[in-house]
Order: structure tokens, then sequence, then C-alpha cells
């Protein structure tokens, strides 16, 4: 089995430049670590890359900074961190395929793993892991646990997606063993990808923009080419859950719309039949009447939200595209 030292990180990043130097650093710390990171940032509105810079400067970490638009082989330093720079903000589902495929096109890394900014690994995070791959070397998709930032409560111990209603939920409890287990979906906030995966059935679709269920309609299609899609228990990470995007009861319209939108989306592009049916019809009778309930209590923005989700992602051709 490859060592960690030949695999890849790829970070997309925005803003919050304490968060991507604390994922940064444990990065660094984790014993042993991989051998590349690549770090995307989505044109930061603040200082973030240049804080980013400061902190490889203080410790010493061998770094480059490029646009993301001269990603290519004779830019590939040896530099162990590169910050790749966008000129405009396009959203994470495109700043993880600007590093994926980087790596999938300019390095031999046999595996990349996707790793939210705000997320931060456990010292012993790609041993356990590279553990689990020389127990399942088919493996396509591999996870760890994923607590939240409190250390204790566990935010992603597997997951399920359901297409009776669209939808995708983690397990808060672990596997019940330390040996890795199938899953129903792998978490893009650390998600490791093979490189047969990502030979064979490409990048995240772009439809998603700008972002959410995207990993979910990774992990379909990557099961459907025959690849296991696993969690390793044992290889624990912590993600700052809501810190970019907020939780559940805190999300904008925007969001909503997205997350309505791409629950559709996942669902119209891998299923069919009566599958398909029940999902499209359980989001045509729920989201109206959640959209009159937001009206109700004074959320016009957010009842528009969950309805227009809902149907664009029902009808919008877009469904079909990568």
């Amino acid at each position: 089995m490859h060592h960690p030292s030949t695999w890849a990180v790829v970070v997309p990043s925005f803003n919050h430049a304490d968060d991507a130097i604390t994922c940064l650093d444990a990065l660094r710390n984790a014993e042993p670590h991989p051998g590349r990171v690549l770090l995307v940032d989505d044109a930061s509105t603040d200082d973030a890359v240049a804080q980013i810079v400061a902190w490889a400067e203080r410790t010493g970490i061998d770094h480059r900074i490029v646009p993301a638009t001269s990603l290519q082989r004779d830019n590939e330093a040896a530099s162990w961190l590169t910050i790749a720079t966008a000129e405009a903000n396009s959203g994470f589902v495109h700043s993880c395929n600007v590093g994926l495929r980087y790596v999938r096109d300019f390095t031999n890394a046999p595996f990349a793993l996707l790793l939210n900014n705000d997320a931060a690994v456990a010292p012993t995070y790609f041993a356990e892991l590279a553990k689990a791959l020389a127990r399942n070397p088919e493996t396509g998709l591999l996870s760890g646990s994923i607590y939240e930032w409190d250390r204790s409560t566990v935010w992603y111990g597997g997951a399920s997606f359901n297409p009776m209603r669209a939808l995708a939920t983690h397990k808060t409890d672990l596997p019940d063993t330390d040996a890795p287990t199938e899953t129903g979906y792998v978490s893009g906030c650390s998600m490791l990808i093979s490189r047969s995966v990502l030979e064979t059935i490409g990048l995240l679709a772009e439809c998603f923009q700008p972002a959410y269920v995207e990993d979910v309609d990774y992990s379909l299609r990557a099961r459907a080419a025959g690849f296991p899609v696993m969690i390793a228990r044992r290889a624990v990470c912590y993600h700052r859950v809501g810190s970019s995007l907020g939780r559940v009861n805190e999300q904008s319209p925007r969001t909503i719309f997205s997350v309505n939108r791409n629950r559709a989306f996942t669902l119209r592009r891998n299923y069919k039949g009566w599958q398909r049916a029940a999902g499209i019809t359980y989001l045509a009778v729920t989201k109206p009447g959640r959209a009159l309930l937001e009206v109700a209590k004074g959320h016009p923005r957010i009842g528009w939200a969950y309805l227009s989700g809902m149907l664009v992602g029902v009808f919008s051709p877009a469904a079909s595209g990568d």
C-alpha cells in the first residue's frame, strides 16, 4: 500500500485564515503527514492568503503561491504547501475541482484527501487511513470519524441517503468495529479519493455549485462504478461545524435554495423508476408546505428559497451536467 507521504491533500478555502492555518498545522504535525498540500483560495475578501503565507514563513514551511489558472506540470516544485489563488469567487465545488484536477493530471499521488479548511486531523489520521486501505485495498472513497470542535460530539460516523425523501443523513453513532465498514456516502469534509476513482468517474459535478450534497452524488457515482465507499472509525478529525456556511437553523436563503435544489439533483442523477418518482413526489408535496409555513412566520425570502430550490432541482436540465 502506498505510504501517506505520497498522498496529496486539497483544501478549498475562503476567508477564515485562522481556521485554514489550524487545518494546515494539523496536517503538518500528523505522523506520518502527506507529501504535499494544495490550498485553493477562492478569492478571499479578507487578507487570508497573506496571513497563511506569514504563518508558513514563521514556521519554516516550504511554500509557494501560484495563480489557480497557472497550475500546471512545470510549476510543480518540491514545496510542501502550494497556495493557488483564484481571481474570482467560484464556490466550494469549483475550488475542490481545481485541486483535484491538478492532483489527477499533474502529480503521481495515488490518493487525494479533500479536506475542509475548518477541519483538523488528529496526529494518527493518515496512519489509520493507511491501515484501513491495507485491509481493503480496493476502497474508492474513505473517511474516518468526524467530531465537532468540542472533540466529543460525533458529527459524522457514517451516513445514508434515502431516495424516498431525497434526504442525506449523518449517523452520530460510530461503527461498532475498528475494521473499515461500508457507508452510504463519505462526507466531503474529509474525503480520501483514490486515483482510480478520479480517473474513472472524474471530478465533482459542478451543477452542485456553490456547494451542498455534491459529496453524496460523488459517493453514489463511485459505488455505481464498483468502488467501495468506506469509513474507518479510528481515523479521527475535528470539524468546526457551521464555520463557513452556518448550521442548519442559521442558513441563508441562498444556502436553503442550494440544499433543496441539490437534493433533487442527486435523486435525479442517481436513481430511476419508482425510487426517483417517490422522491420527487415527496419533495413536491412537502416543500410548498414548508414555504407557506415560512411565509406565515414572516420569512418570505426563506419560503421562496425552499420552493424555488425544489422547482429548479426537479425540472432544471442542469442536473445532467458535470
